[in-house]
């Protein structure tokens, strides 16, 4: 079965004139600042996230109860999270962002995008991005699992909505994450393949002398 994840070559871009703050791939430069977290990210990151379940928690006191007006109220908030997560704060949290489209023969291509500019990725937030992607469809899943042992099944679909919206970045950003390390680990390969071939004509005997002893030594 062919991989539903069809993505695109990821090679990094290096900016010729490096901030002196943070180096282009392993973090900062030695004796540089160290770049401070992004709390307002973080704070989008978590805000529409956080309000959408504090309407559909407290529907009865907001919404006097209706549910047709929580359920807009509820899908709309998990649209405006959906959208800010897949465009923004992974973006500018993990350096990650992932992108899909239909192509003429109706085949749901999956694209993504790492380390973009390189920049260096906080701790905190990497941290704080992963904590609440993931957490974030583990409460509405058990808030759904609660909707539906409670008989309130139209309330167990609007879950489902919401929990739906959560999933899909949460594929999205994992795929885009596994992505990311392959494509940074064949790049090492390279660059040390690279450096192989300098230190052997430097010797004098080039690449081959490297290839007879890997297959002196496979044999």
């Amino acid at each position: 079965m062919a991989n539903p994840f069809s993505t695109v070559p990821l090679e990094p871009t290096y900016d010729p004139n490096p901030s002196p703050a943070a180096s282009s791939v392993g973090g900062p430069v030695p004796g540089g600042p160290l770049p401070p977290a992004q709390k307002k990210t973080m704070f989008f990151h978590v805000l529409f996230k956080a309000l959408a379940i504090f309407m559909y928690l407290f529907a009865s006191m907001v919404f006097s109860g209706s549910y047709v007006l929580t359920f807009v109220v509820v899908t709309i908030l998990s649209a405006m999270d959906f959208w800010t997560v897949k465009n923004v704060s992974g973006r500018l949290l993990v350096g990650l962002r992932w992108h899909n489209h239909v192509d003429e023969s109706g085949k749901n291509n999956w694209r993504f995008e790492s380390f973009e500019d390189h920049r260096y990725i906080h701790p905190t937030d990497s941290s704080f991005f992963w904590a609440v992607l993931f957490a974030a469809p583990v409460v509405w899943g058990i808030l759904g699992f609660l909707a539906i042992i409670t008989f309130k099944f139209m309330w167990s679909l609007l879950t489902g909505v919401a929990l739906a919206t959560s999933v899909v970045n949460v594929v999205g950003y994992t795929q885009c994450k596994k992505d990311a390390r392959k494509k940074l680990s064949a790049l090492g390969g390279s660059v040390m393949l690279k450096g192989m071939e300098m230190w052997g004509s430097r010797k004098g005997g080039g690449l081959g002398s490297f290839s007879g002893m890997a297959s002196g030594s496979g044999a």
